[in-house]
């Protein structure tokens, strides 16, 4: 006999599935529909559902109501009556949506995709999984999100190809939740899922770094199920990637040894089949065959079991019919009564609540339109300060660099004329009279920079594109190249004060380029059309969230405001990692 490595695979992935969930097991009440479907009796489960299902929406009780309703669909499920299961859950969805009951509708959503999943139908899972995770997270519900997120790991994992980043993006959020939670229960499955994850993407040595993990959790929680997975991993990593047959011999006894009275469990049954594979590889086919054998009667047993079962469950789905029948009756009387009472309400209140209805929406009318007035105003005051702010800035610039370029700088060069008339006359000169000379020269060249600055001499000798093309040029460093793109002619010129608005506009945004984008490269490319000017200013740098408000800083809110005021308009187009697109439209004044 030759075992077969896929097999093991496939199994230890069943089991990890399975209990990747980690539902306690408890002991149902004698008289419940958990007891009566845990003994096989389920028309006395749907009997008890039926009559509890009516009181408890009569009286509002919608924990056990849905309780209920889930319990009932199991039941369905089990009988492979997949029309009534569905037709169960979504008619508690509606109701959960009718009654505006957000929580409810957020549990059957989670129900529905796991019948789907279990019947192994990804579109239809994911569908429901999608939905239910959206309003989970909307509803700020941690604990049916993390359900979502283990559903999503789930059919992920278990696609004939799975996807493993898929896989790690959903084990990355469970892991949060776990460690949120901080229980060794918690802890465990994180672990035992790390370790199907790892062995998924061939990575045994961190794969057996998880799973000696889950081995601690698992032993301090003391749970059966736990341990048993953990030991089949063990055994399954001993065998096919240390072949070290002996230790996982030793894995499936102590496997083993969690059920000494059980022979015919799916997890025992597959134990018998794994470990006969040990002992074929231990040459030791006496236990091998043992073991096989007990597999082999374990599997029949089970089988005769099942079918039996089975036989007795379709006898069972008949009878309930008449048990269905007598609930829709009563549903549908409760629902007469109901509806009949709601109507006799609603007519008893209805004068009153349309009065209130009618005042509120005068008032929040009233309310609104003296809000928005206020807003206009509040706004139109803010964007006239801020114009006013830059036009006397504007101005300010225009005035200094003036008396700097005008007076100080023909001060200071006059004064330099007249200690080199000096210097001629009086030779040699001191060394006071030479430092004086370059102390003069420094402050003349600083004086004439900084009124460059303020106005530059291109932008009011030869215009905006030969300004524009010269700020490109000066900006451009071995980091750093700005490339410049006119489809204007260079002589064209604009008033003054368009121009200058227009050049200090780029020069800041190439400013935030410099120091923010970390770019290589950046165009700038401007362009006439429809007698508008269209500047466009593209980088390659990393990028930035343009719908966050935490980035217009007090530059950005300038360079809006004064577009703004030529009636222009700007666009950012920008993601993190993919660079930044700004466009900038602004009509154009008549030209000189």
């Amino acid at each position: 006999m030759k075992f077969k490595n896929t097999y093991l695979l496939l199994f230890v992935f069943l089991l990890l599935n399975s209990f990747c969930f980690g539902f306690s097991k408890q002991n149902p009440k004698t008289d419940s529909i958990a007891f009566y479907a845990e003994k096989r009796q389920y028309e006395k489960a749907l009997n008890y559902a039926n009559t509890n299902l009516a009181i408890s929406f009569k009286n509002k009780k919608y924990q056990d109501y849905f309780d209920i309703i889930t319990a009932k669909a199991n039941i369905y499920f089990k009988l492979k009556d997949n029309d009534k299961t569905f037709q169960v859950l979504f008619d508690a969805l509606h109701i959960a949506e009718k009654q505006q009951l957000i929580h409810y509708r957020i549990v059957i959503l989670r129900e529905i995709a796991k019948k789907y999943s279990l019947l192994v139908n990804i579109a239809k899972t994911r569908k429901y999984i999608s939905i239910g995770r959206k309003l989970a997270m909307a509803n700020k519900d941690e604990y049916l999100t993390h359900d979502f997120n283990q559903l999503s790991y789930k059919i992920n994992n278990d696609e004939a190809i799975p996807n493993p980043d898929s896989c790690l993006y959903y084990l990355k959020k469970l892991e949060r939740y776990s460690r949120k939670l901080n229980t060794a229960n918690q802890l465990y499955l994180i672990q035992n899922n790390y370790f199907a994850y790892y062995t998924l993407i061939n990575k045994p040595d961190l794969a057996k770094k998880y799973l000696d993990s889950a081995l601690i959790y698992a032993t301090k929680n003391k749970h059966k199920e736990y341990l048993a997975t953990v030991y089949s991993n063990l055994a399954y990593y001993y065998l096919i990637v240390e072949k070290d047959y002996k230790k996982g011999e030793q894995e499936y006894l102590k496997q083993l040894q969690l059920y000494p009275n059980d022979s015919t469990s799916s997890e025992v049954l597959s134990t018998y089949y794994n470990i006969t594979y040990a002992y074929e590889k231990l040459n030791d086919y006496k236990k091998a065959n043992m073991y096989l054998n007990k597999y082999i009667d374990g599997t029949s047993a089970k089988y005769s079991e099942k079918t039996n079962a089975d036989i007795k469950d379709l006898e069972t789905k008949y009878r309930i019919e008449r048990v269905e029948s007598e609930y829709k009756t009563k549903q549908q009387l409760l629902e007469a009564k109901q509806s009949k009472n709601k109507k006799m309400f609603f007519v008893f209140i209805a004068l009153l609540i349309l009065c209130v209805i009618l005042f509120y929406f005068y008032f929040q009318n009233t309310k609104l339109k003296q809000k928005n007035k206020l807003q206009d105003l509040e706004s139109q005051v803010q964007q006239n300060i801020i114009n006013a702010t830059i036009d006397g800035q504007e101005n300010e610039r225009k005035k200094i660099a003036s008396v700097l370029h005008d007076n100080i700088s023909a001060l200071l060069s006059s004064a330099g004329l007249q200690l080199s008339a000096f210097v001629a006359t009086h030779q040699p000169p001191s060394e006071e009279i030479i430092k004086t000379r370059t102390i003069l020269k420094e402050a003349h060249d600083k004086v004439r920079d900084l009124s460059h600055e303020l106005l530059p001499t291109l932008l009011a000798k030869f215009g905006l594109f030969y300004a524009l093309q010269d700020l490109c040029e000066k900006n451009s460093n071995s980091l750093i190249q700005f490339e410049y793109i006119s489809k204007v002619p260079q002589r064209t010129h604009f008033h003054e004060d368009y121009e200058m608005k227009i050049y200090f506009i780029i020069t800041e945004l190439l400013n935030n380029i410099l120091k923010h984008s970390q770019a290589t490269k950046s165009i700038v490319m401007v362009e006439v059309i429809s007698n508008r000017l269209l500047l466009t200013i593209e980088d390659n740098g990393i990028g930035f969230d343009a719908k966050s408000k935490s980035l217009d800083g007090f530059g950005l809110t300038q360079i809006r405001a004064r577009i703004a005021s030529m009636n222009g308009n700007l666009n950012i187009n920008s993601k993190p990692e993919t660079g930044t697109i700004i466009t900038i439209k602004v009509p154009v004044p008549n030209t000189n």
